[in-house]
Protein backbone atom coordinates (compact mmCIF):
# COMPACT_ATOMS: atom_id res chain seq x y z
CA UNK A 1 0.00 0.00 0.00
CA UNK A 2 1.49 3.58 -1.10
CA UNK A 3 2.37 5.88 1.92
CA UNK A 4 -0.46 8.74 2.31
CA UNK A 5 1.21 11.37 0.74
CA UNK A 6 1.11 14.75 3.70
CA UNK A 7 -0.77 17.72 2.87
CA UNK A 8 1.22 20.71 1.69
CA UNK A 9 0.92 23.29 4.66
CA UNK A 10 3.05 25.87 3.27
CA UNK A 11 1.09 29.14 2.71
CA UNK A 12 0.98 29.56 -1.53
CA UNK A 13 2.43 33.23 -2.02
CA UNK A 14 0.01 35.27 -3.66
CA UNK A 15 0.78 37.02 -6.83
CA UNK A 16 1.35 40.81 -7.38
CA UNK A 17 -1.92 42.57 -7.83
CA UNK A 18 -0.72 46.68 -8.76
CA UNK A 19 -4.29 47.66 -7.65
CA UNK A 20 -2.71 46.88 -3.67
CA UNK A 21 -0.39 50.15 -4.31
CA UNK A 22 -3.74 52.13 -4.03
CA UNK A 23 -4.91 50.07 -1.08
CA UNK A 24 -4.24 51.98 2.55
CA UNK A 25 -5.98 48.60 3.77
CA UNK A 26 -3.53 46.73 2.51
CA UNK A 27 -2.88 43.70 4.59
CA UNK A 28 -1.24 40.79 2.96
CA UNK A 29 1.88 39.66 5.06
CA UNK A 30 3.56 39.12 1.67
CA UNK A 31 3.40 42.39 -0.07
CA UNK A 32 6.95 43.66 0.81
CA UNK A 33 8.74 41.19 2.97
CA UNK A 34 11.34 43.24 4.39
CA UNK A 35 14.38 42.57 5.20
CA UNK A 36 15.76 45.11 7.42
CA UNK A 37 16.08 45.52 11.17
CA UNK A 38 13.52 47.38 13.82
CA UNK A 39 16.23 49.75 14.34
CA UNK A 40 17.12 50.36 10.40
CA UNK A 41 13.94 50.19 9.32
CA UNK A 42 11.85 52.32 11.69
CA UNK A 43 13.50 55.93 10.88
CA UNK A 44 12.50 54.70 7.39
CA UNK A 45 8.86 54.24 7.80
CA UNK A 46 8.49 57.74 9.33
CA UNK A 47 10.41 59.05 6.59
CA UNK A 48 7.95 57.61 4.20
CA UNK A 49 4.59 58.57 6.03
CA UNK A 50 6.57 62.40 6.36
CA UNK A 51 6.80 62.42 2.33
CA UNK A 52 3.53 60.95 1.44
CA UNK A 53 1.81 63.47 3.96
CA UNK A 54 3.41 66.07 2.51
CA UNK A 55 2.24 65.46 -0.86
CA UNK A 56 -1.31 64.39 -0.14
CA UNK A 57 -2.12 67.12 2.61
CA UNK A 58 -2.03 70.12 -0.22
CA UNK A 59 -4.79 69.22 -2.18
CA UNK A 60 -6.42 68.13 1.04
CA UNK A 61 -6.01 71.05 2.83
CA UNK A 62 -7.42 73.07 0.10
CA UNK A 63 -10.80 71.29 0.10
CA UNK A 64 -11.60 70.88 3.41
CA UNK A 65 -10.59 74.17 4.20
CA UNK A 66 -12.87 75.37 1.19
CA UNK A 67 -15.81 72.69 2.94
CA UNK A 68 -15.63 74.76 6.15
CA UNK A 69 -15.79 78.51 4.21
CA UNK A 70 -18.08 77.24 1.80
CA UNK A 71 -20.78 79.24 3.74
CA UNK A 72 -19.33 82.63 3.34
CA UNK A 73 -18.97 82.69 -0.52
CA UNK A 74 -19.37 79.06 -2.18
CA UNK A 75 -17.26 76.56 -2.56
CA UNK A 76 -16.07 76.64 -5.98
CA UNK A 77 -14.73 80.48 -5.01
CA UNK A 78 -12.94 79.33 -1.41
CA UNK A 79 -11.30 76.36 -3.76
CA UNK A 80 -9.92 78.82 -6.19
CA UNK A 81 -8.71 81.19 -3.46
CA UNK A 82 -6.79 78.52 -1.78
CA UNK A 83 -5.16 77.28 -4.77
CA UNK A 84 -4.34 80.54 -6.14
CA UNK A 85 -2.65 81.68 -2.28
CA UNK A 86 -0.84 78.03 -2.82
CA UNK A 87 0.56 78.69 -6.28
CA UNK A 88 1.11 82.63 -6.01
CA UNK A 89 2.18 82.50 -2.43
CA UNK A 90 3.37 79.51 -1.54
CA UNK A 91 5.49 80.74 1.70
CA UNK A 92 2.16 81.74 2.88
CA UNK A 93 -0.18 78.42 1.89
CA UNK A 94 2.73 76.26 3.13
CA UNK A 95 2.96 77.99 6.79
CA UNK A 96 -0.22 78.11 7.04
CA UNK A 97 -2.76 76.69 9.95
CA UNK A 98 -5.02 74.68 7.12
CA UNK A 99 -1.89 72.86 5.77
CA UNK A 100 0.35 72.43 8.56
CA UNK A 101 -2.91 70.56 10.93
CA UNK A 102 -3.43 68.85 8.03
CA UNK A 103 0.12 67.59 7.58
CA UNK A 104 0.03 66.46 11.08
CA UNK A 105 -3.20 64.33 10.35
CA UNK A 106 -1.91 62.51 7.75
CA UNK A 107 1.72 62.14 8.98
CA UNK A 108 0.46 60.42 11.68
CA UNK A 109 -2.31 58.23 10.36
CA UNK A 110 0.79 56.95 7.62
CA UNK A 111 3.25 56.78 10.49
CA UNK A 112 1.14 54.84 12.63
CA UNK A 113 -0.18 52.40 9.80
CA UNK A 114 3.73 51.75 8.98
CA UNK A 115 4.98 51.63 12.39
CA UNK A 116 2.07 49.11 12.68
CA UNK A 117 2.89 46.77 9.81
CA UNK A 118 6.55 47.07 11.23
CA UNK A 119 5.42 45.41 14.43
CA UNK A 120 3.60 42.63 13.03
CA UNK A 121 6.29 41.87 11.17
CA UNK A 122 8.57 41.91 14.20
CA UNK A 123 5.97 39.52 16.13
CA UNK A 124 6.10 37.04 12.69
CA UNK A 125 2.13 37.91 12.27
CA UNK A 126 1.28 36.21 8.81
CA UNK A 127 -2.31 35.67 9.19
CA UNK A 128 -4.12 38.24 6.79
CA UNK A 129 -7.18 38.82 9.14
CA UNK A 130 -5.01 39.37 12.12
CA UNK A 131 -2.49 41.66 10.55
CA UNK A 132 -5.59 43.55 9.00
CA UNK A 133 -7.40 44.06 12.12
CA UNK A 134 -4.07 45.41 14.32
CA UNK A 135 -3.53 47.63 10.95
CA UNK A 136 -6.43 48.64 10.27
CA UNK A 137 -7.57 49.41 13.89
CA UNK A 138 -4.62 51.74 15.37
CA UNK A 139 -4.93 53.62 11.67
CA UNK A 140 -8.02 54.08 12.01
CA UNK A 141 -7.91 55.06 15.66
CA UNK A 142 -5.38 57.62 14.64
CA UNK A 143 -6.86 59.01 11.72
CA UNK A 144 -10.33 59.72 13.21
CA UNK A 145 -9.43 61.32 16.44
CA UNK A 146 -6.43 63.55 14.38
CA UNK A 147 -9.76 64.64 12.27
CA UNK A 148 -12.02 65.39 15.12
CA UNK A 149 -9.19 67.48 16.42
CA UNK A 150 -8.11 69.07 13.08
CA UNK A 151 -12.09 69.65 12.09
CA UNK A 152 -12.48 71.21 15.66
CA UNK A 153 -9.69 74.04 15.45
CA UNK A 154 -10.89 74.71 11.30
CA UNK A 155 -14.58 74.82 12.90
CA UNK A 156 -13.24 77.77 15.17
CA UNK A 157 -10.53 79.10 12.82
CA UNK A 158 -11.42 79.36 9.69
CA UNK A 159 -16.18 78.85 10.10
CA UNK A 160 -16.99 82.41 9.97
CA UNK A 161 -18.92 82.20 13.30
CA UNK A 162 -18.20 83.07 16.38
CA UNK A 163 -15.41 81.66 17.74
CA UNK A 164 -15.92 79.45 21.16
CA UNK A 165 -14.21 78.73 24.07
CA UNK A 166 -14.49 74.56 23.04
CA UNK A 167 -16.11 72.73 20.45
CA UNK A 168 -19.47 71.22 21.25
CA UNK A 169 -19.60 67.15 22.24
CA UNK A 170 -22.81 67.12 19.57
CA UNK A 171 -19.94 68.55 17.10
CA UNK A 172 -17.06 66.13 17.74
CA UNK A 173 -19.24 63.17 18.05
CA UNK A 174 -20.57 63.88 14.77
CA UNK A 175 -17.06 64.32 13.01
CA UNK A 176 -16.34 61.31 15.05
CA UNK A 177 -19.42 59.34 13.21
CA UNK A 178 -18.50 61.29 9.67
CA UNK A 179 -14.99 59.79 10.13
CA UNK A 180 -15.18 56.35 11.45
CA UNK A 181 -18.32 55.61 8.64
CA UNK A 182 -15.64 56.56 6.22
CA UNK A 183 -12.92 53.96 7.55
CA UNK A 184 -15.27 51.35 7.73
CA UNK A 185 -15.95 51.66 4.53
CA UNK A 186 -13.11 51.88 2.83
CA UNK A 187 -11.22 48.68 5.09
CA UNK A 188 -14.88 46.70 5.42
CA UNK A 189 -17.06 47.41 2.86
CA UNK A 190 -14.67 48.24 0.25
CA UNK A 191 -12.62 44.48 0.07
CA UNK A 192 -16.55 42.96 0.65
CA UNK A 193 -18.01 44.15 -2.55
CA UNK A 194 -14.86 43.81 -3.99
CA UNK A 195 -14.93 40.18 -4.03
CA UNK A 196 -18.83 39.83 -4.51
CA UNK A 197 -17.71 41.71 -8.01
CA UNK A 198 -15.20 39.32 -8.39
CA UNK A 199 -17.15 35.81 -7.23
CA UNK A 200 -20.60 36.48 -8.49
CA UNK A 201 -20.11 38.68 -11.87
CA UNK A 202 -16.50 37.72 -12.81
CA UNK A 203 -15.11 41.08 -12.77
CA UNK A 204 -11.37 41.38 -12.88
CA UNK A 205 -9.69 41.17 -9.73
CA UNK A 206 -7.61 44.27 -10.34
CA UNK A 207 -10.40 46.08 -11.13
CA UNK A 208 -12.93 45.19 -8.39
CA UNK A 209 -10.40 45.87 -6.06
CA UNK A 210 -9.08 49.34 -7.11
CA UNK A 211 -12.82 50.79 -8.20
CA UNK A 212 -14.49 49.68 -4.88
CA UNK A 213 -11.36 50.87 -2.83
CA UNK A 214 -12.62 54.61 -4.28
CA UNK A 215 -15.96 54.17 -5.14
CA UNK A 216 -17.41 52.93 -1.60
CA UNK A 217 -15.67 55.49 0.52
CA UNK A 218 -16.78 58.56 -2.39
CA UNK A 219 -20.52 57.40 -2.12
CA UNK A 220 -20.01 57.31 2.09
CA UNK A 221 -19.53 60.96 1.99
CA UNK A 222 -22.91 61.27 0.11
CA UNK A 223 -24.51 59.60 2.91
CA UNK A 224 -22.58 61.09 6.14
CA UNK A 225 -22.72 64.67 4.50
CA UNK A 226 -25.47 65.72 6.92
CA UNK A 227 -23.71 65.06 10.04
CA UNK A 228 -20.70 67.41 8.68
CA UNK A 229 -22.73 69.77 7.79
CA UNK A 230 -25.52 69.88 11.04
CA UNK A 231 -21.90 69.52 12.96
CA UNK A 232 -20.68 72.62 11.42
CA UNK A 233 -24.26 74.24 11.32
CA UNK A 234 -24.61 73.57 15.61
CA UNK A 235 -20.98 75.21 16.02
CA UNK A 236 -22.13 78.51 14.38
CA UNK A 237 -25.69 78.49 15.22
CA UNK A 238 -26.33 76.41 18.34
CA UNK A 239 -29.83 78.00 18.60
CA UNK A 240 -31.10 77.75 15.41
CA UNK A 241 -34.65 76.04 14.78
CA UNK A 242 -35.06 72.89 13.08
CA UNK A 243 -36.48 74.67 10.29
CA UNK A 244 -33.38 76.47 10.32
CA UNK A 245 -31.23 73.00 10.28
CA UNK A 246 -32.55 71.74 7.44
CA UNK A 247 -32.38 75.21 5.58
CA UNK A 248 -28.73 74.38 5.89
CA UNK A 249 -28.96 71.10 5.35
CA UNK A 250 -30.64 71.16 1.48
CA UNK A 251 -28.58 74.90 0.74
CA UNK A 252 -24.97 72.68 1.34
CA UNK A 253 -25.51 69.02 0.80
CA UNK A 254 -24.87 69.26 -3.11
CA UNK A 255 -21.30 71.33 -2.58
CA UNK A 256 -19.98 69.34 0.81
CA UNK A 257 -21.02 66.29 -0.60
CA UNK A 258 -19.17 66.46 -3.70
CA UNK A 259 -16.33 68.07 -1.99
CA UNK A 260 -16.21 65.15 0.62
CA UNK A 261 -15.71 62.60 -2.33
CA UNK A 262 -13.46 64.64 -4.36
CA UNK A 263 -10.87 64.53 -1.55
CA UNK A 264 -11.58 60.55 -1.29
CA UNK A 265 -8.78 60.30 -4.23
CA UNK A 266 -5.55 61.90 -2.74
CA UNK A 267 -6.32 61.22 0.85
CA UNK A 268 -6.84 57.63 0.29
CA UNK A 269 -5.46 57.19 -3.44
CA UNK A 270 -2.41 59.33 -3.88
CA UNK A 271 -1.87 59.36 -0.22
CA UNK A 272 -1.81 55.54 0.01
CA UNK A 273 -0.12 54.97 -3.58
CA UNK A 274 2.53 57.06 -2.46
CA UNK A 275 3.06 56.03 1.44
CA UNK A 276 3.64 52.30 0.01
CA UNK A 277 5.85 52.96 -3.02
CA UNK A 278 7.94 54.74 -0.81
CA UNK A 279 8.34 51.71 1.31
CA UNK A 280 9.05 49.99 -1.79
CA UNK A 281 11.70 52.20 -2.80
CA UNK A 282 13.38 52.88 0.45
CA UNK A 283 13.19 49.67 2.40
CA UNK A 284 15.32 46.84 1.60
CA UNK A 285 13.21 43.33 0.57
CA UNK A 286 14.05 40.02 -0.75
CA UNK A 287 13.33 41.52 -4.29
CA UNK A 288 15.95 44.19 -3.85
CA UNK A 289 15.24 45.00 -7.77
CA UNK A 290 12.16 47.14 -6.83
CA UNK A 291 14.59 49.39 -4.35
CA UNK A 292 14.99 52.65 -5.88
CA UNK A 293 18.97 52.72 -6.48
CA UNK A 294 18.57 49.67 -8.53
CA UNK A 295 15.49 51.03 -10.80
CA UNK A 296 17.83 54.18 -11.24
CA UNK A 297 20.92 51.65 -11.87
CA UNK A 298 18.74 49.31 -14.89
CA UNK A 299 17.33 52.81 -16.39
CA UNK A 300 20.82 54.27 -16.79
CA UNK A 301 22.59 50.98 -17.79
CA UNK A 302 19.35 50.43 -20.34
CA UNK A 303 18.94 53.78 -21.59
CA UNK A 304 22.10 55.92 -21.05
CA UNK A 305 25.34 53.48 -21.26
CA UNK A 306 23.83 51.52 -24.59
CA UNK A 307 22.97 54.50 -26.46
CA UNK A 308 26.78 55.99 -26.20
CA UNK A 309 28.19 52.41 -27.10
CA UNK A 310 26.29 52.30 -30.09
Amino acid sequence: MAPQQQPDNKKVEEPYFWARDWEFGDSHFNTHQFIETATQRAPKELGCAFAASLLVSPLVSIIDKSIVQAGQGGLMKAMAAQTREMMFQPKTFFGGLSFRLTFVVYFGTYAVANLAELMLDVSKVEDDVERKTYKVSSASLANVSLLMWRDSVFAREFGGGKAKPSTPLRTLGLFGVRDTATMYSTFYLAPKAADFLIKEHGVERNTAELSMALAIPMVTQILTAPCHIHAMDYYNNPTATTAQRIAALKNEFGSVSFARSLRILPAFGIGSFSNNKFREFFIRQKDEEKLLGRRVTAFIETHVTRKSTN
